[in-house]
């Protein structure tokens, strides 16, 4: 699976569980959101489920584990630092900031992330009104 397709995955779910507070995401509403079809969604659960990232049970929903629902927030934080980042510096429609944001995503490393996000005086909003969620390293740069 190709690792934009993972992150992409691990993003929606994350955000589908913090919008809705409830432990198992229904298949239909991730295909809804990812736009594709549901039984692409079907086929790429599992995959997910072998790295350890969910737990998918047929016809009852995905459960993020622990470590889907920290790499979704990992994904989700860099996602919305990247629009402030982009809005600080760029002047873009904000459906072409959300756009390059997505792409940007997957090619920003962790530490990359939290270097602008110090840069930025840590905000706490995207442009778009969504939270971003914290750094939860014992090490912040952006504690330093």
């Amino acid at each position: 699976m190709r690792k934009e397709t993972k992150e992409e995955y691990l993003e929606t779910l994350y955000k589908l569980y913090k919008e809705g507070k409830k432990d198992k995401i229904k298949t239909g509403e991730i295909a809804e959101n990812l736009d594709v079809s549901p039984p692409t969604v079907t086929e790429v659960l599992p995959l997910l489920e072998e790295e350890g990232y969910l737990e998918y049970i047929p016809y009852h929903g995905v459960k993020l584990t622990e470590k889907g629902h920290n790499e979704g927030k990992r994904i989700v934080r860099s996602h919305r630092v990247l629009e402030v980042f982009l809005k600080k510096y760029f002047t873009l429609d904000e459906d072409v900031l959300h756009e390059k944001a997505c792409q940007m995503e997957h090619i920003f490393n962790e530490e990359m992330i939290d270097i602008i996000c110090e840069e930025l005086g840590q905000p706490k909003i995207c442009p778009h009104g969504n939270e971003i969620p914290e750094c939860e390293k014992d090490c912040c740069p952006a504690d330093k």
